[in-house]
Parts: C-alpha cells; structure tokens; sequence
C-alpha cells in the first residue's frame, strides 16, 4: 500500500509525464544522431569507391588492361584492405580482385559476400571499354559499428536518465506525501477537537507551504472566533441572568397578588422595560456578530468622513447642552475614506455619545480630524475622570463597565460594536490621557484599503 501512495498521487504523475517527455525528445535525438552518422559514413563510403574506380578506370586509359589490373592487385595487397574488388573478363572469367566472380551490374549497390568477414559490401559496377567488368566496393561494417555504438550509448544515457528522474521522483513524491500527511493529521485533528494543532513550517516558500500557511492562518481565525463564542455565551449567561432572574420575580409576584389598576399598569411597564433591555442586549450582539463576519463588506463606497463628522456633531449639540456641555469641532480639510457609511456612523455616535454620558455637568467635549500622511486622524477629546490605564484594553470587551458605570443605563455593548467596526475598516483605536479626561484617537486609511473579512488589527489601547 505504501508503494502505491508513492506511485498513485500528482507529484508522481507530474513526474511520469516529464520522465516520459524526456524519454520521447531523447529518442528523436537519437533516431537524428544515427539518421546522419549513416548518412555521413555512407557518403564517405562512396568518396572512397569513387577514388579507387578512377584510379583503375585511369591505368586502362594509360596503359590498358594489363595498368588496370596492375593497379588492382596493388590496391589489395595494402594490409588490412577494407575495400572490395572485382575485375573479370567478358566471359566471366576473374582478372584480379579479391571477390569472387559475380553477374555484371552497373550503378550503386550492395553485395553480400558469403564467408567474409566484411559482410555487406557497398559497391559500384561498370565497363570499361574492351567490355571487361570491373566492380570497386566498400565494406559497411564500419557503418554498423558505428551505429550500434549509437545505439547502445544513447540505450546507456536514457536508461541512467530514467533511473535518476525514478530516483528524483520517488524522493519529491516522498516529500510531497509528508506535507500531505502533516496537513491531513492536522485537519483530523481539529476535527476531533484539538483547535491548537498546527501544521509544521517547514521554512519553504511552494504552493504546500503557502496552503499551510493559510491553513494555519484560518485556524486561528477559527480559534479566535470559538473562543469569542465561548466568551459570548459566558458574558450572556452572565449578564442576561439579572435582568431574566428580575422579570421573573415580577411576573410570578404579579401571578399571585391582586393588584389595582395603576400598580398592575406599573408591574407591566416595568415587565416591558425588562424586556426591551434583553433585546437591546440580544440586538447588539447579533450587530456586532454581523459586523465582524465581514458580511458589510460589500456595502463599502467612497464617504466623505470630514461631512459624516459634522452630521454627528449636527446630531449631538443639543444633547450636550442639555447636559450643561459644550461640544466643539475642528474638522479641517474634507477627506473620504473607503467605509460603510452606516457603520462609521454607528462608530463616532457612539463615541460622542459615550463622552456626554460619563464626562459629567459642564465638560467639554471636542471632535477633530486631520490629514496624516495617507491617514485620517479622528480625535474625541472629554474633560472628564477618563479611564484608568489598566482598563483601557479592557473596555473594548462585551459587556465590561467601569465600576463607576454600573449603575447608569448601558449593557456594556457599545465600545465592543466600537472595535468590531474599527476592525472590518482596517483602522485603529488608541485611548489616551488627556489630562484632564479621555482621549480617543481613530487612525482610518484614506485609500481604499484592501479588505479582507476577519482580517486587521485588534484595537489597542
């Protein structure tokens, strides 16, 4: 079964399909190299029988048939002669040569030449004038050799290529099945529960390392987003389990009591407010539940942020003067971000609104923006008693309050709805001393950021 995962997986196809396009080009090669050495050695061959015939066929023309048969006992005397010769008599009778008398051809072709150890003869035929036969051939051994050289070293380069690229390919299919194994027994893992395995970095820049990283990447989302659930369920349990215990109380006290009219109106009132407090509670959570899945990505547009600033300021000047405060604004140059105009809205209401509600009689509250570099700077400034440096990280958590805060209307939702936004805009948050009171800084990108659901920076404080 091992063998066949090693064989049976793409890297190994990949690998057959190269080894077998490497083997196809070298086999054209080949088949080329041994077309054109033949065709070379032939050619040379024919050189060779060239220059003997004209060496005999011009000792006839000097000094006859006795020159032409001298000139062909001289060629075959030569030690270790490869050519083959053949001058007869128009009756067939041998003059000289060192091949057996044959039927008188003319023209280019090969003999054979039974007992020899020269094999086939290449050779060419023709008369000479008193009609006597002469026939001047080369052996083709040489050719043969030749070629059987060929083809055993290319038999030799291909089969060691072969050998190497099997090697090669067993060794990346080896690999490539342990980075297949690392994520499988990863995957399995978080499967049966265990949301803290991770598949190994091997330090690598392949395709598997960039899958493993984001693999790796998408289980911390998860992690983090579980964890935020177990947070949740914990924080409503907790939470919700007051104003539930106290609606309870209420109706069984009504359940049982004759009341009049008036108080049996009140104890519904109050049943009501009850449950318009849990819903709110309920509300906001599936906001910012909604908000931090990214579905409000595609609502995302051009706004003009310095225009959006002065409609909150618009909206919350009388309400703090109302409260004896003064809200004041410098919202210099117009800038636009890329943001759901909604949502930023949500944001700086919420901020203002937070500012009015815990910065106390006569405070002063200011709402400022500005260019920074390619950022805008959005302060909310109050004079009041501010947040402890240690709580600041904290309040961004569902349903924290300050001590102080306990026991004025909230839930303890609204700086949580706060980050969420903050987050999916790709800004930041920063709290601060503004000695006296609060500072809270927004940091926005003014061009189009590249938002990623689940993506950025949680906010700090």
């Amino acid at each position: 079964m091992s063998a066949l995962r090693h064989l049976n997986n793409e890297s190994s196809r990949l690998s057959a399909l190269l080894i077998g396009l490497f083997a196809a080009a070298a086999l054209l090669l080949g088949a080329t190299v041994y077309w054109i050495a033949g065709r070379a050695l032939r050619a040379e061959l024919h050189d060779f029988i060239s220059a003997d015939a004209g060496a005999i066929d011009s000792g006839y023309r000097s000094e006859g048939l006795s020159e032409a048969i001298e000139v062909v006992q001289q060629l075959t005397a030569v030690p270790g002669v490869s050519g083959s010769y053949l001058l007869q008599a128009r009756d067939g009778r041998r003059l000289a040569g060192n091949l057996a008398p044959m039927p008188a051809r003319t023209g280019r072709f090969e003999v054979e030449v039974p007992g020899a150890p020269r094999g086939v003869v290449l050779g060419e035929g023709s008369f000479l004038p008193d009609g006597s036969y002469l026939f001047v051939g080369e052996s083709t051994a040489r050719v043969a050799h030749t070629r059987a050289l060929i083809l055993a070293s290319f038999a030799g380069i291909i089969g060691a290529t072969l050998a190497l690229a099997i090697a090669g390919g067993m060794l990346l299919s080896a690999g490539f099945l342990r980075r297949v194994d690392a994520i499988t027994r990863t995957c399995q893992a978080v499967v049966a529960g265990r949301f803290g395995e991770r598949i190994p970095d091997s330090g690598g820049h392949g395709q598997l390392d960039r899958l493993s990283t984001s693999i790796n990447e998408m289980l911390d989302r998860i992690t983090v987003l579980l964890e935020s659930l177990r947070q949740v369920s914990s924080d409503i349990a907790h939470d919700l389990r007051t104003p539930l215990t106290r609606l309870r109380q209420r109706l069984q006290a009504a359940q049982g009591a004759r009341l009049g009219g008036a108080d049996h109106a009140l104890l519904i009132e109050r049943a009501l407010h009850d449950c318009d407090s849990i819903l709110a509670v309920f509300g906001a959570l599936l906001r910012i539940s909604q908000i931090e899945s990214g579905m409000r990505l595609a609502s995302f547009a051009p706004v003009p942020l310095t225009q959006l600033l002065h409609e909150v300021a618009d909206l919350y000047a009388p309400v703090a003067e109302d409260g004896r405060q003064h809200l004041r604004t410098e919202l210099g140059e117009p800038l636009s971000v890329h943001a759901d105009r909604t949502l930023l809205m949500q944001m700086f209401s919420n901020l203002v609104e937070n500012a009015i509600r815990h910065a106390g009689p006569g405070a002063a509250i200011d709402l400022a923006c500005r260019r920074a570099g390619d950022e805008a700077l959005v302060h909310v400034i109050d004079s009041g008693p501010g947040i402890p440096p240690a709580e600041r990280a904290r309040v961004f958590g569902r349903f924290y309050r300050l001590e102080r805060s306990r026991n004025t209307p909230g839930n303890g939702l609204g700086l949580a709805l706060v980050a969420a936004i903050v987050k999916l805009h790709q800004s930041r948050i920063e709290l601060s001393d503004a000695s006296p009171g609060l500072c809270v800084t927004l940091r926005i990108p003014l061009q189009d950021p590249c938002v990623a659901a689940g993506l950025g920076h949680y906010p700090t404080g």
